[in-house]
């Protein structure tokens, strides 16, 4: 036993040596193939391996991964590492509390607790306070949840069905977690109802007020208004102190999407973009995009973090949560499972690193390359931007001289998956108006112009190659 113990601890060691090579390796790699990766790794399992197959399988899956951290990685609203939130995921890995009582996690439930209070204050929510949870499309549940027990409490016991209809509204350029919120709170997908945008991407406020008012004539209860703050695709966002008004108006529960867009926050230069979001009741903020941490670091945030208590604290669980006098502390009363990692303390280490200053710069150096990239994109001939650059997404199609109009959404995708097949970079498509165009994100911290410069000269040669 001790031998194998003497391997072990050889083995961590060199494993780590590995990590931090793999995370200071600015290579690219986005073109693995299904057949590479069965070729080269046994996926099966059942048989036994010794130490020295695990360090092989570990090289092989290092080696056969899509590279995020890369500077040319654009494809996701995520890229690059951040150090701080690496050590965090160990040091939470490696400790192995689970956040449902003080008692099981002392250390991690006090950081959670002064994350949950600092983002609140960043926010504008004078007593607000929330939970993490596993991403932007939880927290969207959570929210509405959250707004189906302010309408309607009963349906917590007694379900709801047979319960009279209620709608919420969320923009066409909603998150698509909104839908699948609607399914599992049990209201429904057909009563979210879609407003359409403006030409810059952001709910049409005099058709939400359209809508809400045709839905009370219909005698369905309007409950939850989403706005979005940085839409997946084109990063606009919602007016929302318009969209405030109107949910104080009719007394509806209004909740920011902030899972992409919230970061601005920080930003002097740009925190204007979510004027009035102390308005709102509900925020999800996804600390594992723009703030680089490892996934999944996201948070809830509620103006009254109480409703939390009155969704989750349920009977059956004494012989969890034993002292009445830590049930504030015992976070795992308000959360939506049981056992939960301290995802707290990778985003609290990197906090105590950066501290606001350096967020703000990280955010507004973001911008810049954003702002960067849409100049060199102004400044070709072949390619259009298909909408403006209110945040980290520069969203552009390929148009040379000799493609026709039809053929043009296939030329801009085949130069997209070319630059992925040559390790080139890795970006995605999306439709902006009905039309694909190619979505670049320039999220990751280490991304500089010159980085950009490299993107759009193998861009151009991909062009070309294609074209003639």
């Amino acid at each position: 036993m001790g031998t194998d113990l003497i391997k072990q601890k050889k083995l961590l060691n060199e494993i780590h040596s590995t990590v931090v090579n793999y995370l200071f390796d600015s290579s690219l790699n986005s073109k693995s193939t299904i057949q590479q990766i069965s070729s080269q790794i046994d996926l099966k399992v059942g048989k036994g391996n010794n130490l020295d197959k695990i360090k092989a399988l570990v090289n092989d899956y290092l080696s056969l991964s899509v590279k995020t951290n890369s500077p040319q990685f654009y494809n996701q609203l995520f890229s690059g590492i951040s150090v701080t939130g690496y050590i965090g995921e160990l040091i939470s890995s490696i400790t192995n509390n689970s956040l449902y009582t003080f008692e099981m996690s002392p250390v991690a439930t006090l950081i959670e607790n002064e994350l949950m209070s600092k983002m609140s204050q960043i926010i504008g929510y004078k007593n607000g306070g929330g939970t993490f949870v596993s991403g932007g499309s939880n927290g969207n549940y959570l929210a509405m949840l959250a707004a189906r027990q302010k309408i309607y409490p009963e349906a917590l016991c007694n379900g709801m069905f047979g319960s009279n209809a209620i709608a919420a509204f969320v923009s066409v350029d909603a998150h698509y977690s909104m839908l699948k919120a609607a399914n599992q709170i049990g209201i429904g997908t057909n009563n979210i109802i879609k407003v359409d945008v403006d030409e810059e991407g952001r709910m049409d406020v005099g058709l939400l007020k359209k809508s809400i008012g045709k839905s009370i004539k219909n005698g369905v209860k309007p409950f939850f208004v989403g706005a979005t703050a940085g839409t997946t695709v084109r990063g606009s966002f919602d007016p929302i102190k318009e969209l405030a008004d109107v949910c104080k108006k009719y007394d509806i529960w209004f909740h920011i999407d902030g899972s992409w867009g919230g970061v601005a926050l920080f930003s002097k230069k740009h925190k204007n973009l979510l004027n009035g979001s102390e308005l709102s009741d509900s925020f999800i903020w996804c600390a594992h995009k723009v703030m680089a941490q490892p996934l999944v670091c996201s948070l809830a945030l509620f103006k009254d973090s109480k409703i939390l208590f009155e969704l989750n604290d349920v009977e059956g669980t004494e012989y969890l949560f034993h002292d009445k006098d830590q049930y504030e502390q015992d976070l795992g009363r308000k959360s939506l499972q049981c056992g939960r990692r301290a995802d707290a303390l990778k985003l609290w280490l990197t906090w105590k690193y950066f501290g606001d200053r350096g967020f703000e710069q990280i955010i507004d150096h973001a911008f810049q390359m954003a702002v960067y990239a849409k100049e060199k994109i102004l400044s070709k001939d072949y390619l259009k931007l298909t909408s403006d650059v209110n945040f980290l997404n520069v969203c552009f199609q390929i148009q040379p001289r000799g493609i026709e109009k039809e053929d043009i959404e296939k030329f801009t995708i085949d130069v997209r998956n070319e630059l992925i097949k040559e390790n080139k970079a890795m970006v995605n498509y999306a439709k902006v108006k009905g039309e694909n165009c190619i979505r670049l994100v320039t999220v990751n911290h280490d991304l500089t112009a010159e980085y950009l410069d490299k993107f759009f000269l193998d861009l151009e040669s991909i062009v070309k190659k294609i074209q003639y």
